[in-house]
């Protein structure tokens, strides 16, 4: 379902017209569908919150596949890194931080970027 509605519903690429972030050398085709829901329209906010918490325990009480340690529910890690880069700030890849600076550079912007330049 989340084809349809992020792909096919928005005119964007769906299925395996649809490739990796890292695929430069190809256009992603990738779409996107934001909703809006107000919980209270349909139960009381505590109870979903309960329901979720009770969702979340089932989800991570199954047994672990083997290698694995946890079980993660989607969002789960962003939620965690959003957190600790909020306290922390990013860390971005050397070859990343450089294309931002050429970036800035050709924008006359290099004066705003908040790291240091020269440890690069």
């Amino acid at each position: 379902m989340m084809d349809v509605i992020s792909g096919v519903l928005t005119g964007s690429g769906f299925g395996s017209a649809v490739t990796g972030p890292y695929q430069a050398e190809k256009p992603g085709r990738t779409g996107h569908l934001m909703i809006a829901l107000d919980i209270d329209a349909f139960e009381p906010l505590l109870e979903f919150n309960a329901r979720m918490e009770a969702l979340i325990a089932e989800l991570k009480g199954v047994a672990l596949a083997k290698g694995f340690d946890e079980v993660v529910y989607p969002g789960e890690l962003e939620a965690r890194n959003d957190v600790k880069n909020r306290h922390e700030g990013l860390t971005l890849p050397v070859d990343t931080l450089k294309d931002l600076m050429k970036v800035a550079q050709e924008s006359g912007c290099e004066g705003l970027l908040p790291f240091d330049q020269a440890a690069l």
